[in-house]
């Protein structure tokens, strides 16, 4: 039993080793498979990074709300924000709390800082990935578009306070379309 021991415990840990990946990636999906559509004004300028490839920084243009009478949120607090989608089809955060809402769709965000009544906070994602193979055309696509009187937009899919950026889009056509056709 005890010549056993290690090889049990090797095994635990190789175990728990593919478990927690496995498990961010299975709610990656399940959120991609579930989740509800929001649509998220932003700006997504085109950087180049040669460790992390190609992709779109993805900004989304509202980046403070106004923080609830007596709360105390800090710099760094994980924080929950409820989505509103107003009538021009876009979402908003409207709300902050320190602990998930009842009902609706929420995000849990990060305070950057609370200043004048105000917090700023980050949004859970900031990047779209690119195919290199389609990085040129992306490239075009986003120089011929960034002056578009609507802007991009950002399709995030939201279940359970997690978001998952889906899509870009540039008057409701598909970034990923776009490109697909541009490609060819």
């Amino acid at each position: 039993m005890m010549k056993a021991l290690p090889w049990i415990i090797f095994g635990l840990a190789a175990l728990a080793q593919w478990a927690v990946p496995l498990s961010a990636i299975r709610a990656h999906e399940q959120t991609l498979a579930q989740g509800t559509l929001y649509k998220l004004k932003c700006s997504a300028p085109d950087p180049y990074d040669p460790v992390r490839g190609r992709y779109l920084a993805v900004r989304p243009e509202q980046q403070t709300v106004d923080v609830p009478a007596g709360a105390n949120f800090e710099n760094g607090m994980h924080v929950f924000g409820t989505l509103t989608t107003g009538p021009d089809g876009l979402a908003t955060i409207t709300h902050l709390s320190p602990a998930p809402p009842a009902s609706g769709d929420f995000i849990r965000l990060k305070v950057k800082y609370v200043n004048s009544g105000k917090a700023a906070f980050e949004w859970p994602f900031d990047r779209f990935y690119i195919n290199e193979k389609l990085a040129p055309e992306a490239d075009k696509w986003f120089a011929e578009n960034i002056r578009n009187a609507q802007g991009i937009t950002a399709e995030v899919l939201v279940l359970h306070g997690r978001a998952v950026l889906a899509d870009l889009s540039v008057d409701g056509k598909s970034f990923r379309e776009i490109l697909k056709q541009r490609a060819k």
